[in-house]
């Protein structure tokens, strides 16, 4: 049977031309271990770049034992991409044929900006693992594909096979990298929260936080981009969160209120154009009430953005830190913690896109004059990569659900 399945995110892809057998970067080398599996990937065939919509390339998938016993073994694969955008189950085409093995089935578990296929024992159902004989092995054929609409702005198709029962050495030959045709200059997307936790909100005074957006290489997203700002409460917190204002500057240099989602500390930014190498998105944050503020608090900003289309879970992540201090009182001392991650630049880009999509919101898009009259400084920036980094947010999205009674159920949270 045919099914699709999705990218984690959350690895790093290689370059690579043609079909490449290579090590994957996100994890440990291989080392001494006890685990009795070792899974071997066959070489792809026939060769060649993988095409949208075209036909797709077989491999065989081994499992051996080691052990004088037999063994569990619940082979996952985790697709991932050296582009920009994040892998929906419409994207990649996967089929399992058993060979020396039990009758199989595949199934696809989504996980938020991405998924991963898994195989399993057709006759005992999705839970359950398959037993791999004592000094013995079992084999599948495994075809993988690019579906019509994998992302413009994505290359080489990378897949990761893995196992979820946890029984299986790392091996240098257990990743696959499928060259993707026609070869686009590519590259990921990266999101930083720019803000200065040394320089309180006051009353009569607000604060600045800029949010900047940059893509490497010269292709474009299929879609708008969206992004939320929200706080985030500190773990342990009890106290009182200040209410906050966003006010967000438009090309015509004028600042707009956001509009907050009800009953959230959350407010949703204007969408960002598809094309564009950087964006700078410049707020305003001020207090509606400074009563009962004794002492300076500090907030956690944490900005997500996703596609406006397609896979809409968040992809790409930052955090930051803002203070909020009373009129008489203590102003946080000491020397900026953090200095501005290198993907961004805390003055506008002449290539930068301020454009909004037009979508019915009451905030727009920086203006990169109006920015450069109004330099910020900034520490403490978090920043996030898209499809082809182990960052902030790609890091939180490689799970692998199990659909169990209609529900799907999370195995097993992977940090890369």
């Amino acid at each position: 049977m045919s099914v699709r399945f999705a990218s984690a995110a959350a690895l790093t892809v290689a370059a690579a031309v043609g079909t490449t057998l290579v090590p994957l970067s996100a994890h440990a080398a291989p080392v001494a271990s006890s685990k009795p599996l070792t899974i071997e990937l066959g070489t792809p065939a026939p060769s060649g770049p993988l095409t949208r919509g075209g036909a797709s390339e077989t491999f065989t998938f081994t499992v051996k034992n080691s052990a004088d016993k037999a063994v569990d073994f619940q082979p996952w694969m985790i697709g991932d991409t050296d582009g920009a955008s994040p892998i929906a189950a419409s994207h990649i085409v996967f089929d399992v044929q058993p060979v020396n093995a039990p009758a199989t089935d595949e199934f696809v578990g989504q996980q938020d900006a991405g998924a991963q296929g898994m195989f399993y024992p057709a006759e005992k159902g999705r839970n359950a693992p398959f037993s791999v004989p004592a000094k013995g092995e079992l084999s599948w054929k495994v075809s993988v594909g690019l579906g019509k609409n994998y992302p413009s702005n994505n290359g080489n198709l990378k897949l990761l096979a893995d196992d979820l029962a946890e029984h299986t050495q790392r091996q240098n030959d257990d990743t696959l990298v499928f060259e993707a045709s026609p070869k686009i200059s590519t590259g990921p997307a990266s999101m930083t929260l720019e803000t200065d936790e040394n320089a309180p909100i006051k009353p009569g005074t607000t604060g600045n936080v800029d949010i900047v957006h940059q893509l490497k290489g010269g292709v474009t997203f299929d879609s708008d981009l969206r992004t939320t700002l929200e706080v985030v409460e500190e773990p342990g917190s009890t106290g009182k969160i200040p209410e906050l204002v966003i006010d967000e500057l438009g090309e015509d240099g004028k600042y707009t209120r956001v509009k907050k989602f009800a009953g959230e500390e959350k407010w949703q930014l204007a969408d960002i154009r598809k094309s564009y190498v950087m964006h700078r998105t410049r707020l305003r944050v001020s207090v509606i009430d400074f009563k009962g503020i004794q002492k300076p608090v500090k907030l956690t900003l944490q900005a997500t953005t996703s596609l406006t289309e397609g896979n809409i879970h968040p992809f790409l992540g930052a955090q930051g830190r803002i203070t909020v201090a009373p009129e008489r009182g203590t102003a946080p001392s000491g020397k900026p913690t953090a200095t501005p991650s290198s993907t961004a630049s805390a003055s506008p880009s002449p290539t930068a896109s301020a454009t909004p999509s037009g979508t019915p919101s009451a905030s727009a898009t920086t203006s990169a004059a109006a920015v450069a009259n109004d330099p910020v400084t900034t520490t403490g920036a978090l920043a996030s990569t898209g499809s082809s980094s182990s960052t902030w947010y790609a890091a939180i999205t490689a799970a692998v659900l199990i659909a169990a009674g209609g529900a799907l159920t999370a195995l097993r949270l992977r940090r890369r």
